[in-house]
């Protein structure tokens, strides 16, 4: 009996095997069938500086969107693998600023293995179409990079160029904005985006060289082919005389829109990339060449501008001079400039209106430079200087204050000191100068002791440094109610002291006449924390410019002066 159940279990397990067998192909000469494998997912990347949160609408995949990470990141929709771009919205984490503008990227197939990217860049090629991505990576200095899938984080050029160009398309779409607003248009934020990137493509397309983008004569050329390609969203009587309106809103923000794309240019300076992109970013930041991103980004200054100036003159060919007058003196955020400008145009303009914008872009609660001591010998602050004495140590800056520039804290800056000479260029930068006010007096300008100081010499001299002062030392002067005392000679002893120069070395780099050579002086907060810095022109406060010091180590990117010294006998 139990020889049966044993046998009929053994049969019963075979059968059941047999059957899983066959079942499964076993048994059989046909190969066992491949699995078919599922599609990777297509990734992509969002970056001006990386864009979070971010809405990407894919405009071959029946619109549908998705939502950037924290890093840009994102990924395609099923079944989408190819498809034109269009974001919008989200965080600029570089700046910490809403995203407002509109960022473009023609179709492009998905490769295994590569990531395409959402640029400003791309958003050039998306107005010209792929086949010209390559001249124009040419044209903008990027020879040979691919800006479809380069990611601008990874590649410090490309990285300057996307932050340049966006801020460069911005400014014109808020000056098209402007327009719309003034004369009553129906010009929505997207078509006027793609109007000043169209624009922006086609003047750096159409160029012989590499593109200046901070040129005054590419800048009034965007504009103008911006207000003519965005021409349907302004009304009949803007659309009957394009030509003439496009010539004077071009005149009219030209400089403010060139002042800010310059200075963004400027504090950017020359991108050193970091270990990875949140390093490249957090030097950026602690450099303070964010800071001008940042003022760009919030600007509505040329979207204000126009919106003061009636319909009327901007169609007036006669004004264009005039305009451009008003347009200068808002650049430079001189009040009594502003209001004299506008006075020339008399019911041209909106007082109200031109008083706000006047109102925005003047210094407030900031250092002044009202003066400048070389030699014994007092200048205003001015683009030349020409100064007698036979050899330069040093250029005392009268300092004040005017407000709370510090908002309460600690008044303490980095400076940077450049200047060019005899083949040379010499860099300084200190990162720690505390300054006291008496009210808005400047008192005392102190390096405290175990100050780093930053050298980098280049030329037919060659020498890098980082030092440490063992004593503090003292850069206040009396001169001109008080000045920050920048002396040539002791920061060049310095790098003698320390072995790094000769005592012939010193004396090539020493300014002596007859001679003419630029100098620079850059101010930013501690951290990179912004500094206000303006200049007294003409009685009046005005804005200064962004400059930037490098040396191999260390940056000040902040605002500052830039002037260029002819050295008499």
């Amino acid at each position: 009996m139990q020889t049966n159940i044993r046998n009929i279990f053994t049969l019963g397990l075979t059968a059941s095997a047999v059957a899983t067998l066959v079942a499964c192909g076993g048994g059989s000469d046909s190969p066992a069938p491949t699995p078919t494998p599922t599609p990777a997912a297509v990734q992509g990347k969002a970056v001006d500086f990386y864009l979070a949160q971010a809405t990407v609408t894919f405009l071959d995949c029946s619109n549908k969107t998705v939502t950037t990470k924290a890093n840009g990141d994102f990924t395609f929709p099923d079944g989408c693998t190819t498809s034109a771009l269009k974001v919008t919205g989200g965080t600029d984490i570089g700046t910490n600023q809403p995203f407002t503008g509109v960022l473009q990227a023609p179709a492009v197939a998905y490769k295994a293995g590569v990531t395409p990217v959402v640029t400003p860049l791309t958003t050039l090629v998306a107005q010209l179409g792929s086949a010209q991505a390559a001249a124009l990576a040419t044209k903008l200095g990027l020879q040979g990079k691919d800006l479809a899938t380069l990611d601008p984080m990874q590649d410090a050029a490309v990285l300057k160029a996307a932050v340049v160009v966006q801020q460069l398309v911005d400014q014109v779409s808020k000056a098209l904005a402007g327009l719309s607003k003034s004369t009553g248009g129906t010009l929505t934020a997207e078509a006027a985006a793609a109007a000043a990137a169209s624009a922006v493509a086609s003047a750096v397309n159409a160029g012989s060289g590499t593109a200046d983008l901070t040129s005054g004569t590419l800048v009034s050329t965007v504009i103008t082919s911006a207000v003519q390609n965005a021409k349907a969203g302004f009304p009949a009587s803007v659309q009957s005389n394009i030509a003439a309106v496009a010539a004077n809103v071009a005149a009219l923000t030209g400089p403010v829109v060139t002042s800010q794309v310059a200075n963004v240019s400027a504090a950017l300076g020359t991108i050193v990339l970091g270990a990875d992109p949140a390093a490249t970013l957090a030097a950026l930041q602690q450099g303070g060449s964010v800071n001008a991103v940042v003022d760009s980004a919030k600007s509505t200054t040329s979207n204000a501008l126009v919106a003061a100036v009636t319909p009327a003159a901007l169609a007036d060919s006669t004004l264009t001079t005039k305009l451009g007058a008003l347009g200068g003196a808002v650049a430079t955020g001189n009040a009594g400039a502003i209001q004299t400008a506008a006075g020339n145009l008399g019911g041209s303009v909106d007082s109200g209106a031109i008083n706000t914008v006047a109102d925005s872009v003047k210094p407030t609660n900031f250092i002044q430079l009202a003066s400048l001591n070389i030699n014994s010998q007092l200048f205003p602050i001015g683009d030349t200087v020409t100064v007698t004495g036979g050899t330069l140590n040093a250029i005392k800056v009268a300092v004040s204050q005017s407000g709370n520039a510090f908002a309460g804290g600690a008044a303490e800056v980095r400076a940077g000191l450049s200047y060019t000479y005899n083949g040379n260029q010499v860099d300084v930068i200190i990162e720690k100068v505390a300054l006291t006010f008496n009210g808005s007096t400047l008192t005392a300008a102190q390096v405290p002791a175990g100050t780093n100081y930053s050298f980098r010499i280049a030329g037919t001299v060659a020498a890098s440094a980082n030092l440490s002062n063992g004593a503090a030392d003292n850069l206040f002067d009396n001169a001109n109610g008080g000045s920050l005392n920048l002396p040539f000679n002791v920061f060049l002893a310095k790098l003698r002291t320390a072995g790094a120069l000769s005592a012939t070395q010193v004396d090539a780099l020493t300014p002596k006449s007859t001679a003419t050579f630029p100098v620079t002086f850059a101010v930013s907060g501690q951290g990179g924390k912004a500094i206000s810095v303006g200049a007294l022109v003409n009685g009046s406060a005005q804005k200064t410019s962004a400059q930037t010091v490098e040396t191999a180590s260390a940056k000040v990117s902040g605002n500052g002066i830039k002037t260029t010294v002819t050295l008499n006998p």
